[in-house]
């Protein structure tokens, strides 16, 4: 992890996800999207570099959201490849979509609740299934 502001990763990122408590509707846009959930778990699983961008960070929080956001590297093809998704403008939109909720992080992390509603709604299922 590079530090090119100055201030470590983790600092920047703070404000952010102490936010995931008091802002739980953000996770909301999971309840009917699987596709959703899994880019979730997937992002949380796969191979991602970040490096603090160069430069001030932003003072406005959703400016300081897209800079830290280029700092972040991932293979698009690896994700893909786990959601299924083939189509490059569809992948991205769903991407965009995670960003825009901050159900991912730049630094490779999923935002704790979102991952905590995940394993919620697959022990549901489980518990379900198992009664039949």
């Amino acid at each position: 992890m590079s530090e090119g502001s100055g201030r470590p990763a983790a600092d920047l990122l703070a404000p952010f996800r102490a936010q995931e408590q008091s802002r739980p509707e953000l996770v909301h846009p999971l309840v009917q999207d699987p596709v959703l959930c899994n880019l979730v778990v997937a992002w949380s699983t796969m191979s991602v570099a970040f490096a603090v961008p160069e430069g001030e960070p932003p003072a406005e929080e959703s400016a300081r959201w897209d800079w830290l956001w280029t700092g972040t590297r991932w293979d698009r093809d690896d994700l893909g490849n786990a959601l299924r998704v083939s189509d490059k403008l569809k992948l991205g939109q769903l991407v965009e979509r995670a960003k825009r909720f901050r159900l991912i992080y730049p630094d490779g992390r999923a935002n704790d609740m979102a991952l905590q509603y995940i394993r919620g709604a697959i022990s549901r299922s489980l518990t379900k299934g198992g009664k039949r």
